[in-house]
């Protein structure tokens, strides 16, 4: 049975200037369509310069930020509420939890939007790479992904370990699903009801292959972008930068994922012509 817990919808501020105007097709001035997800566990450290620097290169007409606080045993929830973005909490610890979290609070509170944005809590994931995915989902594609293991640079922020790790996820997912991917990529715009219709069961570690093999069962268009890997601003790392045998560990449990969402999955054709295969330079973006 699906693990669900109630999300505490702790604190609620946006743009006012935004909020107050009518949602897409009333004649007014429109919502936010863009909302970024931040799932945060014990990121007390990192979660402030996280959202200052969003904050100050994204446009809030267009975007609004909501942070998913799951289990955490420090004041991460403390300090997101300094800032003007939707925070919410709950006692279930797992990446998708607080994904989930944070994405039922958002709803709730701006309901015109239209895609989600998956971003890191520890400063990994570059905002200024936000706008490649949003002009990828401007050109019609449903999933967005962030690819790393193919930029040489990011070879050395995130370890050997690490690389191959979400090389082989991402081929894995591919055999899984039929179409061809080059990492598990953690930064990621999902369209809002390709996300509702994946209805995404695995709340740990699982969630990422999850929706990457069931985007491309169920024919959605998907392209990668490729973007950049930081270092961790603070704090313990929880997947990446572990040891080996950690990372072997993490992997088993993602490998076990993919093939419990591929068994869900089997039965389900997919649409040849809207689950192509498509890698876009940022040239091609106009990012």
């Amino acid at each position: 049975m699906r693990n669900e817990q109630r999300p505490v919808f702790s604190y609620l501020t946006v743009n006012t200037s935004v909020s107050k105007k009518g949602p897409p097709g009333t004649g007014t001035a429109a919502w936010p369509l863009i909302g970024i997800i931040i799932p945060a566990c014990n990121e007390e450290a990192c979660i402030g310069p996280v959202l200052e620097e969003l904050l100050a290169s994204l446009d809030l007409t267009k975007y609004v930020i909501a942070v998913g606080v799951n289990d955490c045993a420090d004041r991460t929830a403390e300090v997101a509420r300094r800032y003007p973005v939707v925070v919410s909490e709950t006692s279930a610890r797992g990446y998708g939890f607080g994904c989930q979290s944070a994405i039922a609070a958002l709803n709730a509170a701006v309901p015109s939007v239209a895609a989600y944005v998956f971003f890191a809590g520890d400063g990994a994931s570059d905002p200024r790479q936000v706008s490649s995915l949003a002009a990828a989902y401007g050109q019609g594609y449903m999933m967005v992904l962030g690819a790393r293991t193919t930029c040489l640079r990011n070879w050395p922020v995130m370890t050997l370990s690490h690389v191959l790790a979400n090389f082989s996820l991402g081929l894995w997912s591919g055999l899984l699903s039929g179409r061809w991917f080059t990492d598990l990529a953690p930064l990621r715009l999902i369209e809002r009801h390709l996300f509702e219709a994946l209805a995404l069961e695995e709340m740990t570690f699982g969630w990422t292959i999850e929706a990457q093999i069931g985007a491309a069962r169920l024919g959605a268009a998907i392209c990668e972008v490729t973007v950049s890997e930081r270092c961790r601003i603070a704090g313990e790392q929880k997947v990446s930068g572990v040891t080996w045998r950690r990372t072997f560990s993490i992997g088993c449990r993602i490998i076990a994922a993919g093939w419990r969402t591929h068994r869900r999955y089997r039965r389900t054709r997919r649409t040849p012509e809207r689950a192509s295969a498509k890698v876009l330079a940022p040239s091609q973006l106009g990012a």
